[in-house]
């Protein structure tokens, strides 16, 4: 089993960088869409479309992988269960962030500039919200 719980780790961060990359490109790329011309609009979309693909796939694995990871590593049973919480209250966070962002991104999409605008904010949020992931991960393992 212990080689199976290594493996999953590896795949938890594989796609723990696929989600970062996807939560450091959208926050620079939603508030161009504001002011984009209809043509650049078209190609940042596509970007975008992408991009959220990858992400919410990784988010998807992430969520997999870690309830295997937490069973084969810990017996669900975190080392640093305040922070383990913390950890899961911002995975909730990023989550609802997400779909927020999605709801958000379908009226931009549909010509709502003042939607385009609030994209900034939603990925701002749940860059946060990935910041908290990731630091109360580290106590609540380590």
């Amino acid at each position: 089993m212990y080689v199976v719980g290594l493996i999953v780790f590896f795949i938890h961060i594989v796609a723990f960088i696929a989600g970062g990359a996807n939560s450091v490109l959208m926050p620079v790329l939603g508030p161009k869409l504001a002011t984009a011309t209809p043509d650049q609009r078209v190609q940042l979309w596509d970007i975008a479309d992408r991009f959220a693909k990858v992400g919410k796939f990784a988010m998807g694995t992430l969520l997999v992988t870690g309830v295997l990871y937490l069973w084969l590593k810990w017996d669900f049973s975190p080392p640093n269960p305040v922070w383990f919480w913390i950890k899961m209250v911002a995975i909730v966070a990023m989550i609802f962030c997400i779909v927020q962002n999605e709801r958000n991104g379908k009226k931009a999409r549909a010509g709502d500039m003042a939607a385009a605008k609030q994209s900034k904010m939603f990925c701002q949020l749940t860059g946060v919200a990935f910041a908290i992931v990731i630091l109360s991960a580290v106590f609540a393992f380590n």
